[in-house]
């Protein structure tokens, strides 16, 4: 299937229920439900709420949408990945409207008008500074989908999990960077009082402890090793704390500990785990597997220009090297245009 397969050139060919999510400083995390007509961008009505609306709501504007459409569309797209899939298309069944579950990227081209425009509000209901295309996926790949895996892996939906914590852990990890130990703490206080002393809580609070007492930091890590020695992000702390002795062979075992356990969907964790076993395996002169998983890093986030740097300075561009080994990998190529 592609876009063309979808039959889409005239209004009412079909409707689009596409579901965003927004942060407001009242709620927090909301989803925010919307009818779209595939063809035009039209927004027919949305219906917001905290947890996933009922089906009565669903219903409600889809309705709402008919009686300003005067007609049902020929046919109801819906993603594959909404969490609320399934009682989308019974609803439909209900309505007797014919609907198709696609995959997401199929109705990016049909939705991006309306994110676009709507970007200016998801924060706080009020309207952002415009960010570069860079910059937006950037920050796309790195806030866990609502519904998806937490990259904690505990095996629990986002939702359910670490997202209560996400924004204090935010703010603690800037302070923390930027030399305010108490502020950090306070924040994470903050994010443990949300969730309980969890591995990722505790293993976040290693990380704050990392710029002021590198003995409590190791404390702290050896802490959340009881609580989950399977966490991935301990496992990358292991691992940068591997390369720092030069022991090499044990980072990279700890990376490799840390990429098996994230979910495939931590697009951010992923990339940064996968460059920082690059460069382990390039400081153990394994260049070949240095080249692999730089390449990985960037598959998963194509606009690191770190890991672009590494590939280039040290792989592609090395003279000391094979020629075979510095050719690009032809998958790669087109990752590279759009860094380039």
């Amino acid at each position: 299937m592609n876009t063309s397969d979808l039959n889409i050139s005239k209004p009412n060919d079909a409707w689009i229920l596409h579901r965003e999510e927004i942060t407001t400083l009242k709620e927090g995390n909301c989803n925010v439900y919307v009818v779209l007509d595939a063809h035009t961008g039209f927004c027919f009505g949305m219906e917001t709420s905290v947890d996933l609306p009922s089906a009565t709501k669903i219903t409600g504007i889809l309705k709402d949408a008919f009686n300003k459409s005067a007609a049902w569309p020929k046919k109801m797209l819906i993603s594959k990945k909404d969490p609320y899939v399934e009682t989308l298309t019974g609803i439909c069944d209900e309505l007797k409207v014919d609907w198709l579950d696609v995959p997401a990227k199929y109705l990016e081209v049909f939705v991006k008008p309306f994110k676009d425009s709507f970007r200016g509000f998801k924060v706080g209901g009020r309207e952002q500074s415009p960010a570069s295309e860079i910059e937006r996926k950037e920050m796309e790949a790195f806030t866990p989908e609502t519904y998806g895996p937490c990259p904690c892996a505990s095996g629990e939906k986002y939702k359910f999990c670490c997202q209560k914590a996400f924004k204090p852990i935010v703010f603690a990890m800037c302070d923390a960077q930027d030399g305010r130990r108490e502020s950090a703490l306070r924040h994470m206080q903050e994010a443990e009082a949300k969730v309980g002393r969890t591995a990722e809580v505790v293993c976040r609070y290693a990380v704050i402890w990392s710029f002021f007492d590198k003995e409590k930091c190791l404390e702290l890590m050896d802490e959340a090793k009881t609580l989950n020695p399977n966490h991935p992000r301990l496992n990358f702390l292991f691992g940068i704390e591997s390369v720092a002795a030069k022991d090499y062979a044990k980072a990279i075992e700890y990376y490799q500990k840390a990429i098996f356990n994230y979910p495939k969907e931590s697009k951010f964790h992923l990339n940064e785990t996968y460059n920082n076993l690059g460069t382990a395996y390039y400081e153990s002169k394994n260049f070949q597997e240095a080249k692999n998983a730089w390449e990985k890093a960037l598959v998963f986030l194509p606009t690191d220009r770190m890991v672009k740097e590494n590939l280039f300075k040290c792989i592609y561009h090395n003279p000391e090297l094979p020629q075979e080994l510095r050719e690009i990998s032809p998958f790669i190529e087109r990752f590279l245009k759009i860094l380039l």
